[in-house]
């Protein structure tokens, strides 16, 4: 099961709230950029930081990070919020980026 992006693009504008592993409250929170590509996620934060996720075989919502840490997939509102698990961060990733405009 996948979710179908807002756009018919390969990247789109998004917003991204980032928390530390564990926390409940974001370190970072601002306009993004999200792609996707035959699998393959890559997540360019307001800070210059870049996250690369590569699908793992035929695992949905599974990936490895570019450091090959074990990496996942949480849709949430329907396909509207991704959350991608990371090992020391989790990103989630809203399509509306209304706060931001």
């Amino acid at each position: 099961m996948s979710a179908v992006l807002p756009v018919q693009a390969d990247t789109v504008k998004a917003r991204c709230d980032v928390f530390p592993k564990g926390e409940d409250r974001a370190t970072s929170s601002g306009l993004c950029t999200f792609s996707q590509r035959q699998g393959f996620v890559s997540i360019q934060l307001k800070n210059g930081q870049r996250v690369e996720l590569t699908p793992v075989g035929n695992k949905p919502n599974a990936y490895h990070d570019s450091n090959g840490k074990p990496a996942t997939r949480e849709l949430e509102n329907n396909g509207n919020i991704h959350i991608y698990r990371l090992a020391k961060q989790s990103i989630f990733v809203y399509w509306d980026t209304t706060p931001y405009k």
